[in-house]
């Protein structure tokens, strides 16, 4: 789930990769159109997947945290648009990956920023990508969709959640108890095949490139929506 683990529901691995292994196969790179904002980026997904397998001896899930997700790229150009949206306000980035959209979100005025996800390894580089964009933002591994306490804040965001049916469900539950508590929800779908249809107002719709041999295309549209 999010932008570094497309509906995965795998264990965390416990093998961090090495900061020379992210130098040299993920190294920081600019967010397209988000002036500031740096994060790890592998131009050779596969390849960084076959060196860190190499590094720690061991199989490794792929390394979807160091993609720049059409979804969160998308999100993080709307929100420098839309400052007002987040603005002082508490963001949870759920499902967060590589942290891109709260990162977005800090640097647009956001009060204070929690990433949550499944995935520590992601969360590793996330805690990264924040430094290297100068934010704090609170990260920590948990499975929110399984939560019977969940974050109290004013706006959720919601990128590229909805890959998988069964953890679909289960994210569009989620998101709408948060609607219910009369918190913001924002979702970022980049044309996923479970995303919902019914009960969303679009905000923004947007056609961008993205990584072939991981989509299967060379481009993808993303929209904005707000859950209702």
């Amino acid at each position: 789930m999010t932008d570094s683990a497309p509906g995965t529901t795998r264990a965390p691995t416990t093998h961090l990769p090495s900061a020379a292994l992210l130098d040299a196969w993920a190294p920081l790179a600019p967010v397209s159109g988000s002036e500031g904002i740096v994060v790890r980026v592998a131009p050779d997904v596969f390849g960084l997947w076959e060196a860190w397998e190499k590094e720690c001896g061991s199989e490794c899930p792929i390394p979807y945290w160091a993609v720049a997700w059409p979804a969160a790229v998308v999100m993080a150009r709307y929100l420098a648009d839309n400052p007002s949206l987040v603005c002082g306000r508490s963001v949870l980035d759920l499902g967060c990956g590589g942290g891109t959209a709260g990162i977005a979100a800090l640097r647009c005025g956001a009060a204070s920023v929690q990433g949550v996800d499944i995935d520590e390894i992601a969360l590793h580089v996330a805690r990264q990508n924040a430094a290297a964009c100068a934010v704090d933002v609170t990260y920590r591994c948990e499975n929110l969709l399984v939560a019977q306490d969940v974050p109290s804040v004013d706006v959720v965001l919601a990128v590229d959640l909805f890959y998988e049916r069964g953890t679909a469900v289960q994210t569009l539950a989620l998101l709408r108890r948060y609607v219910a508590a009369d918190t913001t929800v924002l979702i970022a779908d980049g044309g996923r095949a479970f995303a919902p249809t019914e009960g969303v107002e679009l905000l923004h719709e947007e056609t961008v490139p993205v990584n072939k041999p991981l989509e299967g295309t060379d481009a993808r549209t993303v929209r904005i929506l707000r859950l209702a």
